[in-house]
């Protein structure tokens, strides 16, 4: 019985011995990063919450500051972790699997990326709203703004190549100004689609509608009006002949009764203008020398 009783202690204590030998190989193929560490692993976590989106930085230095710390709460919360900015060996184990997602930021999105987003955006031009955190036109408009300008893929949703670039100090670039003409050339691309009262896009549209998503989608930062509130935008140069009129300027036309302005186009050179029609029910193409639209033109107003 003694014998048996030690040959258990002696497996107890190699088995000990065991797990003490495993314990630091195991921290060391996971160890727990946070607030002040510095090294490699913190380079490798970084690189993976750039490639996620979760960061708004876009570089590893390896140093695990305030930004990473951030990054890592973003990805707990979305992946319902324990939410402490620690990147533990759950965490961490998350992180780099396949199940890992992608933080995407579109339209309808709300949360501090957005916002973190917002302002950055407006400190490179494109972005003229405050950051409220909320993905909406304003936001969509400013990101294809800065897609177009990097030469990224236009779809008005920042995934990680567009948060990368935009947050990257060293090749960001400062928004130009707007193109007017560029308003007729997406307007354009509309032809066909339907008419809707009230629709302002993406794919159904009223002559006021059509003409804000234009605007919008060419870098100017508008409001949603009305045509007859369109013509009162007193900012905008007023043009009262056809002949010096340009490609992107609005046009205004009066009702039947002639007592107010109840529709618009816009202007794409050689006297004809697009505009979503309800009579025809549809995006189309008109002319000035119509006896109808050269009769009910009431002026036009160039923005900028």
């Amino acid at each position: 019985m003694k014998k048996k009783h030690l040959r258990r202690i002696v497996t107890v204590v190699c088995m000990i011995a065991v797990l003490i030998a495993m314990a630091p190989t195991a921290l060391a193929a996971s160890p727990v990063l946070k607030l002040g560490v510095s090294g490699s692993e913190v380079t490798k976590l970084q690189s993976r919450l750039i490639a996620l989106g979760y960061a708004d930085f876009s570089e590893a230095t390896g140093y695990f500051g305030s930004a990473t710390q951030t990054a890592v709460i973003r990805f707990q919360s979305n992946h319902g972790l324990v939410v402490d900015g620690v990147a533990g060996s759950a965490t961490q184990s998350r992180l780099y699997s396949s199940s890992a997602k992608s933080l995407i930021l579109k339209p309808g999105s709300s949360s501090e990326a957005v916002r973190a987003l917002q302002l950055r955006l407006k400190e490179l031009g494109y972005f003229s709203g405050t950051g409220t955190g909320h993905y909406g036109e304003v936001t969509l408009a400013a990101v294809k703004a800065f897609q177009k300008a990097r030469g990224l893929a236009v779809d008005g949703i920042a995934g990680p190549k567009t948060r990368i670039q935009a947050f990257s100090k060293a090749s960001a670039p400062a928004a130009s100004a707007p193109d007017a003409a560029a308003i007729a050339d997406i307007a354009l691309a509309q032809l066909g689609d339907p008419y809707l009262l009230g629709g302002n896009g993406p794919d159904k549209f009223d002559c006021s509608g059509l003409a804000y998503y234009a605007m919008m989608n060419a870098g100017f930062s508008v409001s949603r009006l009305s045509s007859a509130a369109y013509s009162q935008v007193s900012s905008w140069a007023k043009i009262t002949g056809t002949g010096s009129l340009k490609k992107g300027d609005l046009l205004f036309f009066y009702s039947e009764s002639w007592s107010s302005i109840n529709h618009m186009g816009i202007y794409i050179g050689d006297g004809q203008f697009v505009h979503a029609s309800s009579g025809q029910g549809k995006v189309m193409v008109s002319t000035l020398s119509n006896s109808y639209w050269a009769g009910h033109f009431a002026f036009a107003r160039r923005v900028g």
